[in-house]
């Protein structure tokens, strides 16, 4: 992850972007979505826990501008 923001180099907190009981969806259209039916090319989906709890997905936040950062795959290491 980064130490500062890209976008106006201030120092990032680190923390966790949290949901409900549902996963949290990306999907390129802007139209409504139910997250639930199956995936759509080019979305993909951060996994949750469980059913329960929901997502809870490490992120860094700059408190400046607001930017959170989330790296939805794992640093291949070589």
């Amino acid at each position: 992850m980064f130490d500062h923001c890209p976008r106006c180099e201030a120092a990032l907190k680190p923390g966790f972007l949290r949901s409900g009981q549902r996963g949290i969806l990306w999907t390129p259209s802007g139209k409504n979505r139910l997250s639930y039916l199956p995936m759509g090319e080019g979305e993909f989906e951060l996994p949750a826990e469980s059913l329960l709890k929901g997502v809870k997905w490490p992120g860094q936040y700059c408190e400046n501008c607001g930017l959170i950062l989330i790296e939805t795959k794992e640093e291949e290491s070589t």
